[in-house]
């Protein structure tokens, strides 16, 4: 059975069709672009992804231990890649998608909030000093 070309990118294909150019691309403008397409918490995986699927060469550019932006060194690699994969004649156009957020879907579902009573107060009295008590020290066997 012959495998065909999915028309449907993975995340980091995603964030390669905008990585393309070489140029740094801070984590501002991959939100501003795509925010809706991809997980922006999962980004430093989408970078490995980059580095292990398409032997891109990823430079973090950072502010004292910010990453501010990331950028493709070997261009050249990454975008024969792309022609490999598919990725470039897959049509994607960045900022296109409407995905719903987690809060949206619990919406959706018409949820109520439940009231829980309070639990009632417990006094708590201190126990007495017994005399029948036996400390005994635990040693190891040597």
């Amino acid at each position: 059975m012959a495998r065909g070309k999915s028309t449907k990118l993975k995340p980091f294909q995603k964030l390669l069709t905008i990585m393309q150019s070489g140029k740094p691309v801070t984590i501002e403008e991959i939100d501003a672009t795509l925010g809706k397409d991809i997980y922006m918490y999962r980004l430093s995986t989408y970078m490995w992804h980059i580095k292990t699927q398409a032997n891109g060469v990823v430079k973090a550019i950072k502010d004292g231990r910010k990453v501010t932006a990331y950028q493709i060194v070997n261009v050249a690699n990454v975008k024969e890649y792309m022609k490999r994969a598919g990725v470039t004649s897959a049509n994607f156009i960045p900022g296109q998608a409407t995905k719903k957020t987690s809060v949206a879907k619990l919406a959706d579902l018409k949820a109520k909030p439940v009231k829980v009573a309070k639990p009632a107060k417990v006094k708590v009295e201190p126990v007495a000093a017994d005399d029948d008590l036996e400390i005994v020290e635990v040693q190891e066997a040597a």
